[in-house]
């Protein structure tokens, strides 16, 4: 087990035909109080190198959370560096999963040639993006060249070749249901066949349920729930407005026109999560772009307010990062530069909570009489990519 801890799902279909689910982990909570009393900056190298997944994203709000409490203003270009590792790796994330999920729940063999020309890319442009490993440092000054990061990325073409069978542009203008059917056909690519054999099988809204997006949350907000003494219940079963809420590919994609369109048919079932993750492909590249571009006209790159959390609470900070896996938020305190205490609030905890809509996803999917294990299995790998599991079918 890794130290990230796994899920255990039990799902079961009552004599009436109910379904019924239930979700379990075995996350180790406590794993923070290990930096208690550690010195802040031994804190952030050693963070990231704990985490098997998403280990950029953790290293990237460490740094922030932690500048934050001791007050240090990063500049609006190592912001960006950040901002595009943690692009990157997720995209790593995404492109691996379809190399690899994908075609196992075809029943086909991952194909090991495009995994590496993932993995030698996704290097390729953390290398460019911070060769001297000094971005995730607390006060790291980074920079972006331009010409080269320009080179280096292929994305476009890795995204066309092993996911959409056809120009971002081509896929970026498909706005409906039928839209996505037609591309479906062309079976050329995995995630083609995948929702071709979703619509052919009638799982399009498999696990459809109410589901609440995470909306936006201020620091001086979080601050308060992360830094408490009720912190350990809060960041097991998190609730905002005593409400269980998701952030995942579905919270970040409604806003695209073919997902809005798929809510509307499908909810958040099968279907729509699937194009969610694809649209987040293949708008990776253009939002590399946009932070760049950004960065040249120096605007200021998307990022919580810097000066409100520590403002506010000195000695104490919050960062939200969002990761492959949804919105991870890190909470620090600090003392002398010492830590006191540290909080890290994942997104498997919001997106898999007890009562929020997975489950009850799980639940509608739990419901049916037949290949239920196939479709929750599905189903919960396109809520989160990496998330470890056991699944238990009754």
């Amino acid at each position: 087990m890794g130290i990230e801890g796994r899920l255990t799902i039990d799902l079961d279909r009552a004599a009436d035909g109910a379904g019924r689910a239930s979700i379990s982990s075995s996350r180790p909570l406590g794993l923070t109080k290990a930096f208690l009393g550690k010195s802040v900056h031994e804190t952030v190298r050693t963070l990231p190198i704990l985490f098997s997944v998403c280990g950029v994203a953790q290293g990237a709000a460490a740094a922030q959370a932690c500048e934050r409490a001791l007050g240090i203003e990063t500049n609006d270009e190592t912001q960006a560096v950040r901002q595009l590792l943690v692009l990157a790796e997720s995209l790593r994330e995404h492109l691996i999963r379809t190399a690899i999920d994908w075609p196992r729940f075809l029943g086909l063999e991952a194909k090991k040639r495009e995994l590496l020309r993932v993995m030698r890319l996704c290097e390729g442009l953390r290398q460019t993006l911070d060769p001297q490993r000094t971005a995730l440092a607390i006060a790291g000054a980074a920079s972006i060249d331009a010409a080269r990061l320009a080179a280096d990325m292929e994305l476009d073409c890795l995204i066309e070749e092993l996911v959409l069978g056809e120009p971002i542009t081509e896929w970026a203008a498909r706005r409906t249901a039928d839209d996505l059917k037609s591309w479906s056909q062309a079976a050329t690519t995995p995630a083609q066949q995948l929702v071709q054999a979703v619509l052919e099988r009638g799982w399009a809204d498999a696990g459809r349920a109410e589901t609440h997006f995470l909306p936006h949350l201020a620091d001086a907000e979080l601050i308060g729930r992360l830094l408490c003494e009720g912190t350990e219940a809060f960041v097991a079963a998190p609730t905002w407005d005593g409400v269980p809420k998701e952030t995942s590919a579905l919270a970040r994609q409604t806003g695209n026109p073919l997902v809005r369109g798929l809510m509307h048919t499908c909810g958040s079932g099968l279907l729509t999560r699937i194009a969610a993750r694809i649209a987040e492909i293949a708008d990776a590249p253009r939002a590399m772009a946009r932070i760049i571009e950004r960065c040249r006209e120096k605007e200021s790159v998307e990022q919580p307010a810097q000066g409100g959390a520590s403002a506010s609470a000195p000695g104490r900070g919050v960062a939200q990062v969002e990761a492959a896996r949804g919105r991870l938020v890190h909470g620090v305190e600090i003392e002398r530069d010492v830590v006191r205490r540290y909080a890290i609030l994942a997104p498997t905890e919001w997106n898999f909570h007890a009562r929020g809509g997975a489950a009850r996803g799980l639940v509608e999917i739990a419901s049916r009489q037949h290949e239920t294990r196939q479709i929750a299995d599905l189903f919960i790998t396109a809520i989160d990519p990496c998330v470890g599991y056991e699944l238990r079918v009754q």
